[in-house]
């Protein structure tokens, strides 16, 4: 019998992967680099499995918008999530700033760090369920990527901080 380990996925560790398959997704896709705000958005939408259905019946090309008004019950309840994640996703965040994964860049975008890169199958040696989890971050960076500003993203998820 597995069990399943809850706090293995709020770990500053895996919430810093997380982030830095946010940000390399999010750089493929755009010329431009996500605002650090956006990190706010996609811990708890990638952590959530309530969220899970409606990314499986999505596809990386969907976009974010188009997801949004597919699924607007995503919506509901995302304010409460993003701010009960608020303090998981600040230590998340420094420690990939800490290790050298990401940098922050001119005003407030996040950039590939120095660092060495976390291995291209990594993701792929992790259980189903976190493995889906980073899966949901790296499409939210694609489709964050192509959504518009930061502010916009979040209006469009009606979410304020």
């Amino acid at each position: 019998m597995l069990s399943y380990d809850l706090y293995s996925e709020t770990n500053p560790a895996f919430i810093s992967f997380l982030l830095y398959r946010f940000v390399e997704s999010f750089n493929a896709s755009a010329p431009a680099n996500p605002h650090f705000s956006l990190c706010y958005l996609a811990v708890p939408i990638s952590l959530s499995d309530r969220l899970q259905p409606s990314f499986s019946a999505t596809n990386s090309s969907t976009g974010l918008l188009a997801w949004a008004s597919r699924f607007p019950e995503v919506r509901i309840g995302l304010g409460r999530e993003v701010v009960a994640s608020r303090q998981m996703t600040t230590d998340g965040l420094r420690a990939c700033l800490h290790c050298g994964l990401i940098t922050i860049g001119a005003h407030g975008t996040l950039l590939k760090g120095a660092a060495k890169t976390p291995p291209a199958n990594a993701r792929d040696k992790l259980p189903d369920n976190p493995k889906q989890v980073i899966r949901r971050a790296e499409r939210l960076g694609k489709w964050m990527s192509t959504a518009g500003s930061a502010s916009l993203i979040f209006s469009a998820l009606e979410v304020n901080l």
